[in-house]
């Protein structure tokens, strides 16, 4: 893999990261593009709740070589290994490890500590996509084709279905699932 290619599959595995909230992102978006990154067959995880992980799913890595990684946050330990049976892992590809091991600290701390999404009301996402773009509780409205009270009321309910207390917040948090 080129230099520039290695960063961009750094980049895109961080990206990835980023949006994880559950087990499923993590076995779906960040384990393929970690795995591809350095050149993995499989990997074992030990979480920060504690649970152990294997990908790919179903079957536990195998492999003679083995590449492993400490992931802190806080005071709790997380652990990444990696294994492949052909070579060993070379020191470029540790360096890469290295490159994403806070994408995947974050991420496995979200797995492990985030609820769930809460379900919202499909009116109720229409309204915070409207927030989202900044209009007003009038414009919504008049998109959608309701009246402002409706708007706040369906904010309202938002918020408490979210955890949060405002507007900027519900949006922001609804654009990240």
């Amino acid at each position: 893999m080129t230099p520039e290619r290695a960063l961009s599959a750094a980049l895109d595995l961080a990206a990835g990261a980023a949006a994880v909230l559950s087990v499923r992102d993590l076995d779906a978006v960040v384990w393929p593009r970690l795995a591809a990154l350095v050149g993995s067959d499989g990997l074992a995880v030990t979480g920060f709740d504690g649970a152990v992980l294997s990908w790919p799913p179903g079957g536990g890595p195998g492999g003679r070589h083995q590449m492993a990684a400490v992931l802190g946050h806080g005071p709790a330990r997380a652990r990444v290994a990696l294994v492949r049976a052909d070579r060993a892992f070379t020191d470029r590809e540790l360096a890469l490890l290295g490159l994403v091991r806070p994408h995947l600290a974050d991420a496995l701390w979200r797995a492990a500590h985030e609820p769930e999404p809460c379900p919202l009301t499909a009116r109720q996402r229409a309204v915070l996509a409207g927030v989202a773009r900044g209009a007003t509780d009038r414009a919504i409205a008049h998109d959608l084709g309701i009246s402002r009270r409706t708007v706040g009321k369906h904010l309202e309910n938002a918020y408490a279905a979210l955890g949060v207390h405002d507007r900027t917040s519900a949006a922001l948090l609804v654009g990240t699932r």
